[in-house]
């Protein structure tokens, strides 16, 4: 194939099937479209999935492990590109699987279509973000994984699998070129409602938003029939998260039965409230260590909140064990901070909450609201007394948490408060956690980081440590994490870039003159690391060469380099 063909051509030829379990596996391929009336006109973004596909049933190509997935799992998963081809493979693609004409029967066929998304998700065992760099044909703009994860349409698609029936075993792929594809990260969708993507046609709004809701209902009822009441209560009060900005309400009566004669709002809506949680007394607690009052932060109203705090709700609970939940050891506070829940932060704040409590890893509510880009959290709690230039036990001020993040808002407004030796550190960090964008990247060089800085570390810091052990490991058990950590010392970001897969970064570095001649603490330079982690030949290219190869992969980012005046003269 060589061009794009519709729906209604493929099926019209007998080109398309209906799928069944029994028949192989199944690919889910979620991508921008470049062109508002063609996905794909030039075909440039399917022949990465092409060409990735050849090369991974060939061994040309394997799928590496996420760094930032390692660092919060503390392990490695292994996709083995052998599993993907054991079976025959069939894809879902929006432009051959949903009819595109805009008229006749068409145009009803593909309001069932993009109803059906969550199904098509559920039946995938592999589901891939095709995010290569290609220009949007209108405005010439460069599309990457980080405008896929503003799109709305996108985000309906990563929730579709992260409320599948099977999202245990659905296995996320970022393929990023022909030669670079890695493990996606499942977390993330907290900090980006669909709502708040962009939508190209507005009227879509609505089309979502019913989608959304039905996904939801679905993945509560079946929670509630395997019993599974944490994960119903998590997934019940987050309701108001994933419909922000969406024209559709909670649905607030899953359990039936609850019946109130109360004329006070207060009152039935914590009665509803405790009822649809299956609690008796706003002391109980889960065995996951989670009260009335944990689960009413995740829903973010400030009634719900006032009216536990007047039944004697302790307004500097927290949630008494770790667990795999993003909120393991949380203050409410940090919950509401990190959800934008800020009516509800107000409500906490004028009860007399400890804005000082940190969570588990030392940290305030401020960088919670950091790196979810919560800008007015922000406000709220340095005004009550949350102390900005504070470390959490990782010696990470909430400027770089909210780099990690790629909280582009939240770095703006925590720059006044940041002394450069931490820009220059945030660096390292962003490309670590999986934050590392050409945006990102540019930014921090624009606000004076060191982009030839050599990392070091107290051996008796938290991360001194961490990363001691992790080299130790490195020896006999090699993966993303543990290089990071064993060549550490003396790292450059150029070579984080690499190491991290950052290569969007790499570019930026590179347009802007980083040294390639520099060696860390083991003599390596960040050619060296390239060809120690197999990075992509056009990576190791224009780390050799700083002519064409480099002027290329330059050229790909070089509206970032030059917004902020950062260009090399070299170039």
């Amino acid at each position: 194939m060589t061009q794009l063909i519709p729906h209604e051509t493929l099926l019209d030829k007998g080109k398309l099937v209906e799928y069944d379990g029994s028949k192989g596996n199944s690919m889910f391929v979620s991508h921008q479209w470049t062109g508002a009336d063609h996905p794909d006109r030039s075909f440039e973004q399917f022949a990465v999935l092409q060409g990735a596909l050849k090369n991974l049933m060939a061994g040309d190509a394997n799928i590496s492990g996420n760094i930032s997935i390692e660092l919060y799992r503390g392990w490695q998963n292994e996709i083995s590109a052998s599993d993907i081809f054991s079976k025959q493979l069939f894809i879902w693609y929006d432009y051959f699987s949903c009819p595109q004409l805009d008229h006749g029967a068409s145009v009803h066929n593909r309001k069932l279509a993009i109803a059906s998304i969550p199904a098509f998700v559920d039946k995938s065992q592999y589901f891939i973000i095709l995010c290569p760099h290609v220009r949007r044909t209108a405005d010439n703009q460069l599309l990457t994984k980080k405008t896929w994860g503003s799109r709305a349409w996108c985000r309906l698609e990563k929730m579709a699998r992260e409320l599948s029936t099977h999202a245990d075993t659905c296995i996320s792929i970022e393929i990023h070129g022909p030669l670079h594809q890695v493990e996606a990260p499942a977390y993330g969708w907290m900090q980006a409602p669909v709502g708040t993507g962009n939508f190209s046609v507005e009227s879509d709004r609505w089309l979502v938003a019913k989608v959304l809701q039905e996904m939801t209902r679905k993945k509560m009822h079946f929670y509630l029939a395997r019993g599974d009441l944490q994960n119903f209560r998590l997934l019940m009060n987050l309701q108001r998260v994933h419909l922000r900005n969406l024209p559709v309400q909670p649905i607030d009566a899953v359990v039936p039965g609850f019946i109130s004669n109360s004329q006070d709002p207060a009152t039935y809506l914590l009665g509803s409230f405790m009822y649809q949680n299956g609690f008796q007394s706003t002391q109980d607690r889960t065995s996951e260590g989670w009260s009335p009052m944990c689960f009413a932060a995740l829903d973010g109203r400030p009634l719900l909140l006032a009216a536990l705090l007047e039944e004697r709700a302790d307004v500097n609970d927290r949630i008494t064990e770790q667990s795999s939940t993003t909120f393991g050891s949380c203050p409410l506070l940090h919950i509401c901070s990190f959800l934008s829940h800020n009516d509800a932060i107000q409500v906490l704040i004028s009860n007399r909450a400890d804005v000082l409590a940190r969570d588990g890893y030392g940290a305030s509510a401020l960088p919670w609201a950091a790196f979810s880009d919560n800008v007015e959290g922000i406000r709220v709690l340095i005004a009550a007394g949350c102390d900005p230039t504070q470390a959490d036990m990782l010696g990470y001020y909430p400027f770089t948490l909210a780099s990690s993040a790629g909280s582009v808002a939240s770095m703006k407004e925590l720059l006044p408060y940041t002394p450069r030796p931490e820009i220059t550190k945030s660096l390292n960090v962003a490309m670590l956690q999986g934050g590392g964008s050409a945006e990102v990247v540019s930014m921090l060089i624009g606000m004076e980081a060191d982009v030839n800085h050599q990392s070091s570390l107290p051996t008796l810091s938290v991360l001194g440590i961490m990363f001691g052990c992790l080299s130790l490991r490195h020896r006999f058990r090699e993966s993303k994490l543990s290089t990071y950590a064993y060549h550490h010392d003396g790292l450059t970001p150029l070579m984080c870039s690499v190491i991290t897969s950052s290569f969007e970064a790499t570019a930026v570095l590179l347009g802007v003159g980083a040294r390639t001649d520099l060696r860390n603490s083991r003599e390596k330079t960040a050619l060296d690391l390239a060809l120690e982690t197999y990075a992509p030949e056009y990576i190791v290219s224009a780390l050799q060469d700083s002519g064409n190869s480099r002027k290329n992969l330059v050229l790909d980012v070089a509206e970032y380099v030059e917004n902020h005046q950062l260009i090399s003269e070299s170039f």
